[in-house]
C-alpha cells in the first residue's frame, strides 16, 4: 500500500461513499449537508425567533400596562389622601394642644390617616421614579411591595436611573 492510498483509506475518501445514505455526497468521510434540510432548519429557526419576539413583545406590553395602572392607582390614592390630610393634621394639632376628641379614637384615626397618606406618597414616588428593579418589585405586590415602600420611607425617597443611578428623588408630597 502506498503512502497516498493509506491516507485516502484513513480519511474515508470515495471508497466509503457507498456505505453512507444514498443520495448524500460524502466529503472527507463526513456526509455533506443536505440543502433541503438546511433550508428547513433555517425556516424553523426563523419561525422560533418570530415566536420568541412576539412573546417578548407581549410581555413588555403587559408590563407597561401594569406599570401604568399601578402609577394611576398610586396617583389616585395620593389625591384622595391630599384631600383629607389638611383636616386630619388640623384635628391632630388641636387634640395635641389640649382640645377634646370629637369621637372616641379620633387622634388614633387621624394619625393612621396621615401614616397612610405618607405611604401613598412613597408608593407613588417608587412607581413613578425608582430604578426599574424597584418598580418591578413594587409590581410583584404583597411583601415585595411593602418592602419597597418601607425602604423608600426609611430613606425619604428613591434612587432613580438618572445620572447612572446616583440621583436621589425625595418622596413627592
Amino acid at each position: 500500500m502506498t503512502p497516498q492510498s493509506r491516507r485516502i483509506g484513513r480519511r474515508g475518501g470515495a471508497c466509503r461513499a457507498g456505505t453512507q445514505n444514498p443520495g448524500v455526497p460524502v466529503r472527507h468521510g463526513v456526509p455533506a449537508a443536505d440543502p433541503r434540510r438546511i433550508r428547513e432548519l433555517r425556516r424553523e429557526l426563523a419561525e422560533a425567533e418570530r415566536a420568541l419576539r412576539a412573546r417578548a413583545q407581549q410581555a413588555a406590553e403587559r408590563l407597561q400596562r401594569a406599570e401604568r395602572d399601578a402609577c394611576r392607582e398610586a396617583c389616585d390614592a395620593c389625591h384622595a389622601y391630599d384631600r383629607i390630610r389638611p383636616s386630619a393634621s388640623a384635628r391632630l394639632d388641636a387634640i395635641r394642644a389640649g382640645g377634646r376628641e370629637r369621637f372616641h379614637g379620633e387622634e388614633n384615626f387621624a394619625e393612621m390617616a396621615l401614616r397612610r397618606a405618607d405611604r401613598a406618597d412613597a408608593a407613588y414616588t417608587v412607581i413613578a421614579f425608582a430604578h426599574r428593579r424597584d418598580r418591578l418589585r413594587y409590581l410583584r405586590g404583597g411583601a415585595e411591595r411593602e418592602a419597597v415602600i418601607r425602604e423608600a420611607l426609611t430613606r425619604g425617597g428613591v434612587f432613580t436611573e438618572a445620572c447612572g443611578g446616583q440621583y436621589f428623588q425625595e418622596i413627592v408630597r
